[in-house]
């Protein structure tokens, strides 16, 4: 049980690279395939959507599970999609399969009000947050700079102002407390990755504080 945990979650010993600086490629998948996710969920009623997130999240688990097992489908996975990819990611279930696993859970426990706003802050807010942070002098906290936190946070906020003027959610005060929750998730990097702990920390916090 313990094997199959840990190829689940690493898919065997996890590499990283130090100070391996993201193309920008990966950023622009990041934010339209991230963004994509609460966009479709404020034209789509709420149960076709979770089938929708249900369907990929299970696509991209299977895919990941299937190239560690089969290393010529993983190295040309790595290939055509190394732009988009992190080198730790030959061994290591993909930023984007975490994304979608971590989307239907926040919409079915949480539901729209709370799915919608918090894969807003992933999709924009980390971006934002990795420009800034990497570009900004001064001190860092466990390897980040908090202005890059501070632009999380404020992407978030104005995900968050956008989306109730054009009437895509209900005003809540919570909603920016979860937009200041994410940012701190972002800045201390919880395990297994930004892309799952940030919608479910964040999107917690709103659903206990009443969105």
């Amino acid at each position: 049980m313990r094997r199959y945990l840990d190829m689940l979650v690493y898919g065997g010993e996890r590499r990283v690279t130090p100070g391996a600086s993201p193309p920008v490629w990966r950023r622009l998948f990041h934010i339209v395939a991230g963004s994509s996710i609460p966009l479709a969920a404020i034209f789509i009623p709420e149960t076709p959507m979770v089938w929708v997130l249900v369907v990929l999240a299970i696509q991209g688990i299977v895919l990941d599970l299937v190239r560690f097992r089969v290393g010529w489908l993983n190295s040309l996975f790595m290939h055509w999609l190394a732009p988009l990819l992190k080198e730790d990611e030959e061994v290591h279930i993909t930023g984007a399969t975490y994304m979608l696993i971590s989307a239907l859970i926040v919409f079915v426990l949480y539901g729209k009000e709370v799915g919608i706003p918090v894969m807003f802050f992933l999709s924009l807010g980390d971006p934002a947050a990795a420009i800034v942070g990497r570009r900004m002098p001064g001190p860092r906290i466990m390897g980040k700079s908090p202005g890059g936190t501070a632009a999380f946070i404020a992407v978030g906020c104005a995900a968050v102002a956008v989306l109730v003027a054009a009437d895509g959610i209900e005003h809540h005060w919570a909603l920016w407390v979860g937009a200041g929750v994410a940012g701190v998730v972002e800045l201390i990097s919880l395990p297994p990755d930004d892309n799952m702990a940030i919608p479910l920390l964040a999107g917690t916090a709103m659903f206990l504080l009443g969105v």
